[in-house]
């Protein structure tokens, strides 16, 4: 006996897969929790930046201490080689709390910025679309790796970027974007984006 099966029928059709609102819910969660992770590891770079500082603070602590005994000590009419040496100690003293300056300019502008680059980010999210890292310096340099569930969301995520106040001061260029899916029609694309040539890229 024969039988003739239908193969058009519903239940033979390939079922469309459709992400959940809890799945877009999952992948907004470990959006946030990367950006928390990020901030974390800016506060303790922060902290060795300060530890330095300590470092540099004392050892200026060291330079004022033998220069007051060396006043001390010379209290002679013919002081020409220690009036030299006071003069290279005095130099040696405004470098350091020039480079001490510097550290606590750095520390602030590093603690400031960072976290107001990552608030940033974190409001320009839209569903779709989400970072899997993101890599930042103290120049303002910004590298942003990502995926997106459509190829077409990642264009206008990064002229979100570059008409954002604060991360536009530095145009984001694609660097890449690539199909993520076995098929050829998949829309699902991987990317990367930065605000910086490939000369000033790190290592």
């Amino acid at each position: 006996m024969q039988q003739e099966i239908n193969l058009y029928q519903p239940v033979f059709r390939k079922q469309h897969k459709v992400f959940s609102a809890a799945t877009l819910a999952q992948m907004l969660a470990a959006v946030v929790l990367l950006l928390a992770l990020l901030v974390v590891h800016a506060a303790w770079s922060l902290r060795d930046m300060r530890a330095s500082a300590a470092a540099l603070a004392q050892q200026l602590a060291v330079q004022h201490a033998q220069l007051s005994a060396h006043e001390q000590r010379l209290r002679t009419p013919d002081t020409q080689a220690i009036d030299r040496e006071i003069e290279a100690l005095d130099t040696r003293i405004e470098q350091r709390q020039d480079l001490l300056s510097r550290f606590d300019t750095l520390a602030l502008q590093t603690n400031q910025g960072f976290g107001a680059r990552f608030r940033a980010l974190a409001s320009l999210h839209r569903p779709g679309l989400w970072l899997d890292s993101i890599h930042m310096d103290g120049r303002g340099h910004i590298e942003l790796h990502g995926q997106a569930l459509e190829a077409r969301l990642v264009p206008d995520y990064q002229q979100r970027l570059n008409h954002d106040p604060l991360l536009g001061r530095q145009a984001f260029q694609t660097v890449r974007i690539d199909r993520t899916g076995a098929s050829p029609n998949t829309a699902a694309a991987a990317f990367t984006l930065r605000n910086f040539s490939e000369e000033g890229a790190w290592n």
